[in-house]
Order: structure tokens, then sequence, then C-alpha cells
């Protein structure tokens, strides 16, 4: 009975084994392949959607015939082909103004990490390349709408808006960052972008009179890249959301209203420059306007005064292409 009593033991213990072999060590082996995976693709400052087309005009420059589909959670894969060259791309969003890219180049089905190592180095210097390249043309291809068309005059309605614009800064005095947000609620609730805010809880407020106030942040949402910030203050009025227009038309000329390179009060006109584009699941406008460090969270208005949507960023290149998260996004964040 002893020894039958051990070998039941023993093979329930074998059978215990077995079922950790083959069921949990594949789950554990999943990770250390996904973390492989991770490894060999890099991350790069650029939204989604400008990073995709960085990539894709270096492939056609270079004589790849492009393809391209939408694969889960918001990632795209493009494929280049060649004679016998092959590259696969995977573009995912990390953040608003980041994404993640995976890519694989072959040569008669034989990988060559050489060429992979070529795009890296090309997406690292694109920044720079471009900048230094607008900065010797004496006509910038990249010129924004205001440059064209010699500063448009500013509305009335636009510049009785400026006095709800509050330059925010965030963080420690030596690494500070400074950006734009505007008054929503006279009970002193503030609209601004989160992509600057990290885990930042307080911030300081510099309104249009010039005051200093301390600002709490009570919401933030990643995906739409929106934030609220509350300053415990009240105010006369605010800048009407009930009164904001959601229908934009490509051409049409917009101003931005903000604190570009902590100059208060700044207003740019612009341009509508094509239809809304899909970048984590969320529209954005894209448009040709002057945008500098400082200007997200800026408010952009119609001709007539309306808010229409809030500056996201730009592209990383120029400082006259960027992008608005229009106004549906706005409300739905406010609204939850």
């Amino acid at each position: 009975m002893i020894i039958k009593h051990m070998l039941k033991h023993k093979i329930s213990h074998l059978l215990l084994l077995s079922f950790l072999f083959l069921f949990l060590i594949p789950v554990q082996g999943s990770k250390i392949f996904a973390a492989q995976i991770e490894s060999v693709g890099k991350i790069y400052p650029f939204p989604q959607i400008e990073l995709k087309e960085v990539i894709a005009s270096w492939l056609k420059r270079n004589g790849f015939l492009i393809t391209q589909k939408n694969i889960d959670k918001g990632n795209i894969h493009l494929e280049g082909e060649r004679e016998d060259e092959l590259w696969q791309i995977t573009l995912g969003p990390r953040s608003p103004l980041a994404s993640f890219v995976q890519a694989e180049f072959k040569k008669k089905g034989e990988p060559d990490q050489k060429k992979v190592d070529i795009l890296w180095a090309y997406l690292s210097g694109y920044p720079q390349k471009n900048i230094k390249k607008n900065a010797q043309r004496k006509s910038p291809p990249d010129r924004s709408f205001a440059e064209e068309n010699v500063y448009p005059q500013i509305p009335g309605s636009v510049l009785s808006q400026n006095e709800f614009v509050v330059c925010i800064k965030a963080g420690e005095k030596d690494t500070s960052i400074q950006f734009t947000g505007f008054i929503v609620d006279r009970a002193g609730i503030v609209l601004s972008t989160a992509h600057d805010l990290g885990p930042i809880k307080e911030t300081l407020v510099t309104l249009f009179d010039d005051r200093q106030i301390t600002g709490r942040v009570i919401r933030t949402d990643r995906d739409r890249d929106l934030a609220l910030i509350d300053l415990n203050e009240k105010f006369d009025s605010s800048i009407s959301l009930s009164q904001s227009r959601n229908l934009l038309g490509v051409g049409e000329v917009v101003f931005s209203a903000g604190c570009p390179i902590n100059l208060k009060g700044t207003i740019y006109p612009g341009q509508i420059n094509s239809p809304p584009r899909v970048v984590n699941n969320y529209p954005l406008w894209q448009v040709s306007m002057k945008i500098f460090p400082g200007s997200s969270g800026s408010p952009v208005f119609d001709q007539q005064g309306k808010l229409v949507g809030v500056v996201k960023g730009r592209y990383r290149g120029t400082d006259s292409i960027g992008f608005i998260i229009p106004i549906e996004t706005i409300m739905e964040f406010l609204k939850q």
C-alpha cells in the first residue's frame, strides 16, 4: 500500500510538471519572444501619420513600389518591393507625438540588417536635415499660409478671445516645459493638451493680465491628448463651447492664439489644407500655420471667432505644418 501510494504521488507530480511545461512555459516563451520583437524596433518623436509619410517618401525615392494595410491596435504595415528586394515595416502609435517602428529588409529572401540601420540613421537625422535645408533656401517649400498671403487681417472676434488664453509651465525649474491652454469655464477650468504633462499634477499658469496662479491637473486623456486644469478661481467669462463649430472646409482660414516660445497672446493665421486624418482612432485636421514650441494647447478659431479646435503639434521637419484636434474630440472628452 505504501509503495502504491508513493507511485501515485510520483505520477501526480509528473503530471503537474507536464502541465507546467506544456501550458505555462509557452506563455513565458511568448513574453520573451514579444520582448525580442520589441527590441528590434525603435521609437521616434513623430506622430504616426507623419512617420508613415516620411518612410513612404523615402522608399519611393529609392524606387520601391509601396503597399499599405491597417492592422490591429491602430498599427500600419508598409511593404516596399523592388525586383528581388523587400521592405516590411510596421508603425504603431506610442503617444500622440511619438511612434514605434519595426523594420525588416530582405534581398533574395535573405535579411540584411545594414539596410535597416540605414533607415534608422535616416529617421534619426530627418528633423535636423529638414530644418537645415529650409534655412538654406531663399523660398522655403513649407511656407505657411500667412507668408503666402501677407498676413491676413485678424478679425476683432478672434482678438477678443485672447484674454482667455493662458501660458502654462510644468515640471522642475531647470527642466520645465511650457505650453498653452484656454479658459473654458467661469469656474476657472482650463483646457489644454496632455502630452507635455506626463505624471505632473501641478502647473504654473500665467493669465492674460500677467497674474500667475497655481493650476491643478484634474483630468487627462492620453488618447485624445487633452487635459483639464483647475485654477480654483472664478472668472467673468470664458471661451464659449456652445458657440463652437465643427464643420470646416479645406482651404478655410483659421487662427490660433497661444504662447509660442513663451510669447503670450500671439495669434497666427492659417489654412486647413487637407481633409481630417485619423490617428490613433481620432481625427486630426492638417493646417498650414506657424507652430512653434509652446503652441500645443492653443485654441483655434474661425473668422467669426468660434472655437474649432486645439493645436496638437507640428511636423518635426517644419514650423509651418501642423495638426489640430477638432471640436468633436474636445466635446467627447468633456462629456465623459
